[in-house]
C-alpha cells in the first residue's frame, strides 16, 4: 500500500477517520478474493494497519504468530513491494503447512520459525513495523515495549488488546497516544469491511449507535517516541503482568 495522502508521521485518529473514508474502496480492491479465516485478523483491523503503517513509509514489516497465515496474506496483498517475515512459534502445528500452501505465490514473504520474544528484538533494523499476534496477553504487551524501547522500529501492532481488558487499560495509563481500531471515528467507516465475517459473536460485533458503540476486538497502534518511557512502561507491565496471573 502507497503513502496514504495527508497523513503525517506522528498520526492521531482526527488524521486517520478521514484517510479511511478516502482509503476503503482502494483497500477492498486490494484485498478482493481474500476469503475470511475463523483464526484471522479482520479486515477493518488490517486496514487500520495499513493505513498507519502507510504514514511512515516502512522498509520492512514483521510479524509473529502466524497460524493460518491470514494475517500475512492480507499484508502481502496490502504491501506487494515490502519484505515480509513472519514468525510462527509451533513448527508441528497444523496451521503450519495451510498457512505455507496459501503464502507460496508470494515472493516477498518469508516464513520463519522460533520464540519471536527472542528473534524479533534481535532482527528489527531501523524503519521496521511490526504485528504481533503471538505471544498474547502482558508477554506480547512486553515485547511491543521492548521492541519500542530499542528505538529502530517506527510502528508496533498489537493484536487482541480488547476494551476493558487488562492489557488494554495498561495501554491507555502508560501510553495515551496509542490507536485503536476500534475507535468509533476509525470503525464507524471501516465496519464494512467484516460484513463477511459470520463467526464474529454478537457481543463483538460492531454496534454503530448509542453510548454502548464500538467493537470488542481491537489491534492497537503504538508509535514510537523518542520522548517516551518505554524501559519503565516495560517495567512496570512485567508487574501488571504477575499481578493479573496472582489474580487468575
Amino acid at each position: 500500500m502507497s503513502s496514504a495522502e495527508g497523513l503525517p508521521a506522528q498520526l492521531t485518529m482526527a488524521d486517520l477517520a478521514p484517510a479511511a473514508a478516502r482509503e476503503i474502496d482502494a483497500f477492498r480492491e486490494r484485498i478482493r478474493g481474500v476469503p475470511y479465516e475463523r483464526k484471522g485478523i479482520l479486515f477493518s483491523e488490517m486496514f487500520f494497519l495499513c493505513l498507519c503503517a502507510a504514514a511512515v513509509r516502512p522498509a520492512r514489516i514483521l510479524e509473529s504468530g502466524r497460524a493460518r497465515g491470514q494475517s500475512t496474506l492480507l499484508l502481502a496483498a496490502s504491501f506487494p513491494a515490502l519484505p515480509i517475515v513472519s514468525l510462527e512459534h509451533d513448527p508441528n502445528s497444523a496451521d503450519v503447512p495451510v498457512a505455507a500452501a496459501r503464502l507460496q505465490p508470494f515472493r516477498n514473504v518469508e516464513l520463519r520459525f522460533g520464540d519471536a520474544t527472542r528473534i524479533l528484538p534481535a532482527m528489527a533494523r531501523p524503519g521496521d513495523v511490526a504485528l504481533i499476534d503471538g505471544p498474547k496477553g502482558f508477554r506480547g504487551l512486553r515485547l511491543a515495549l521492548r521492541l519500542l524501547a530499542q528505538g529502530r522500529v517506527a510502528m508496533v501492532f498489537l493484536h487482541d488488546v480488547s476494551p476493558g481488558t487488562p492489557e488494554r487499560r495498561f495501554l491507555e495509563a502508560w501510553l495515551p497516544a496509542a490507536l485503536y481500531s476500534d475507535d468509533p471515528r476509525f470503525a464507524g467507516v471501516a465496519h464494512v469491511l467484516d460484513a463477511a465475517a459470520d463467526d464474529i459473536p454478537q457481543a463483538h460485533r460492531w454496534h454503530g449507535s448509542g453510548p454502548a458503540q464500538g467493537y470488542g476486538y481491537s489491534l492497537a497502534c503504538l508509535q514510537h517516541s523518542p520522548t517516551a518511557a518505554y524501559r519503565r512502561a516495560w517495567a512496570a507491565a512485567i508487574l501488571a503482568g504477575l499481578a493479573h496471573r496472582g489474580r487468575g
